[in-house]
């Protein structure tokens, strides 16, 4: 499974959301989807695609590479498939 690293890079940035939704033009919502992931996972309203263009305006907008922003976690067994 794919686990964002958004909200701790928003932190080392001292960033909010609100801010980078601004510096970026992503819908503040899109940003929150990614920000509490884990969370919506539980009621399957996780995101579901990335689109290039969001991952290149946050990747320009908090100077960073899709490494910093994203990484991959094996699948928990208990966890629902896709």
């Amino acid at each position: 499974m794919i686990v964002f690293k958004l909200a701790e890079l928003l932190d080392q940035r001292q960033m909010t959301m609100y801010q980078l939704s601004k510096k970026t033009g992503i819908r503040p919502n899109t940003l929150s989807q990614w920000v509490n992931n884990d969370k919506l996972r539980e009621e399957d309203k996780h995101v579901k695609a990335i689109s290039i263009e969001v991952l290149n305006l946050m990747c320009k907008a908090l100077d960073c590479t899709p490494g910093d922003l994203l990484k991959y976690a094996p699948d928990d067994d208990n966890a629902k498939s896709p």
